[in-house]
């Protein structure tokens, strides 16, 4: 982590430093180089005036400050173009390009575009400004829109009409918020938060039973998808894995309950929605009560399989409840 913030502090350093703006050039203006080496801008092949030149081939031992690239351009700390960039750039710390990108960005730290994007972005932290046309792959993910797919820890989204993004928080303008109370055959009370957008969301849960009198609660994440039938019913698919806490024993064993919940969703209202539907459930634990194994009240299995230190589960099971969006 403190590699990280160091990057990124020398990252914002430079960019405070460089003497010129993000202000996007014509790449027609631009005289076309086949080679140019830099070690520290201006100290490099085309001295002050590389901010004149589209590069085929471009080296910047610390950082570059170019025109635009039609090829490849490789730096150790930042490689920045004021023009169009085209083809793969490689940089230790960061890409930083003023106009739009097409191809291939790999990055330690950042990827920035000012313009319009296209293919593959890669680094710890990916910024499209405006539209993007491809993959962002990062810890974190911005764009302002996206056709394609965003896959990340944090994905922040202006527009996800035409795109997907897949993390575990998808933070989307006008996208999907929604909160469900619902219940099933061994976890009886479950609250449910989903946020992303209604092809792909993310699942946090929260739930509480009971198992011989005493207390069992679960905690949980999935991901799931809504398919529309008309306005006002759809089919939700949900995925999850939930861990399971009896009594208040925190003990690092196994107890997980993974489930598949394929619920029927009628809307009465924009907000309100009634749920219900099968769910199928395989349930992993090593925990035992009263010398069986398992903390839950399963009605019945289908499928049961027992070794040395633990017990596997299968049952199709049943899920009602209401939700509410946000």
């Amino acid at each position: 982590m403190n590699n990280l913030n160091r990057k990124l502090r020398l990252v914002s350093l430079l960019v405070l430093l460089l003497p010129i703006n993000l202000v996007a050039q014509d790449n027609d203006s631009l005289k076309t180089k086949k080679v140019q080496v830099t070690f520290a801008y201006p100290i490099g092949s085309s001295g002050t005036n590389s901010l004149k030149y589209l590069n085929n081939f471009s080296f910047n031992i610390l950082y570059g400050l170019n025109g635009g690239l039609n090829g490849v351009e490789i730096g150790l700390v930042l490689n920045y173009n004021r023009g169009k960039v085209k083809g793969f750039q490689l940089s230790g710390v960061s890409n930083v390009c003023a106009d739009s990108t097409s191809g291939f960005l790999l990055s330690g730290v950042l990827n920035y575009s000012k313009g319009n994007s296209k293919g593959f972005q890669l680094a710890t932290v990916n910024i499209a400004a405006n539209e993007i046309n491809g993959f962002q792959l990062g810890v974190v993910n911005y764009a302002k829109k996206i056709k394609g797919v965003q896959l990340g820890v944090i994905n922040i989204l202006g527009d996800a009409e035409k795109g997907v993004p897949i993390g575990i928080f998808s933070i989307v303008k006008k996208g999907l918020y929604e909160l469900e109370l619902a219940g099933g055959e061994v976890i009886y009370s479950n609250l449910n938060y989903k946020m992303g957008i209604e092809r792909f969301y993310t699942i946090y849960k929260i739930g509480y039973s009971s198992y011989k009198d005493n207390p069992v609660y679960s905690a949980g994440l999935g991901f799931g998808v809504n398919l529309p039938i008309s306005d006002r019913q759809k089919i939700s698919i949900d995925l999850s894995g939930n861990s399971i806490v009896f009594n208040n024993n925190w003990e690092l064993k196994c107890n997980i309950l993974n489930k598949a919940d394929f619920n029927y969703k009628f809307s009465f209202s924009d907000n309100f929605s009634l749920l219900m539907g099968p769910s199928f459930n395989i349930y992993v634990t090593e925990q035992k009560v009263d010398g069986e194994y398992g903390t839950l009240d399963i009605p019945y299995s289908i499928y049961e399989n027992e070794w040395s230190n633990g017990k596997l589960f299968m049952w199709f099971g049943l899920n009602a409840g209401l939700s509410l969006k946000l």
